[in-house]
């Protein structure tokens, strides 16, 4: 079985400050002022505050877990642009958290994600290919994006390219390889 990268987790920590995590912002807030601070920037359309404040909500971190938000705020992020509200949107998708699951706008996330060089969307998206889930199935897809997520250092991707291995031809890893070295060269 495939490993995805950090599924029901947020991506990254939090970084504006929250007390007993992160880097702590020009003063230290307690609680209440950080996710409201947070909630005032978001409400500005700042994405990384959005990211952020989302990430509180999908956690319940410093506020009552509340998929409902977090689907709201990342929505609005990866809208924007935000790489990793696009990551943990498409998870969202794919586990059904808040939402009923859905395969293909899982996909489309995690393509956007990936298409800006997130190496954990890349094996996710990777893990969506080998398993047709929102895509046709194409183990040669899957095996480009494992080896574009390992070349980050995403370590479920490793794993990943060696079971897909066991399954491709050695045309079909030739094929995967001169994939990987093109969207590299071309992006």
């Amino acid at each position: 079985m495939m490993a995805m990268a950090e599924s029901t987790k947020t991506q990254s920590n939090l970084v504006h400050g929250i007390p007993g995590g992160g880097t702590p912002g020009f003063h230290e807030l307690d609680q209440a002022d950080y996710a409201a601070t947070l909630a005032t920037f978001a409400g500005w359309g700042d994405s990384k505050a959005q990211h952020d404040l989302a990430a509180l909500y999908l956690e319940g971190r410093e506020v009552p877990q509340d998929f409902g938000e977090a689907l709201k705020w990342h929505t609005l992020a990866a809208e924007q642009g935000n790489t990793l509200s696009q990551h943990d949107l498409a998870t969202m998708y794919l586990e059904g958290l808040g939402v009923a699951e859905d395969h293909e706008r899982a996909f489309h996330w995690f393509l956007k994600a990936a298409m800006q060089g997130d190496g954990k969307a890349q094996n996710n998206l990777g893990i969506l290919y080998a398993t047709g889930q929102g895509v046709a199935m194409d183990i040669v897809e899957a095996a480009k994006w494992f080896m574009l997520a390992e070349s980050q250092g995403t370590l479920d991707a490793a794993e990943n390219m060696e079971i897909a291995r066991e399954d491709m031809t050695p045309e079909q890893l030739r094929e995967a390889v001169g994939r990987a070295q093109a969207w590299r060269g071309g992006s």
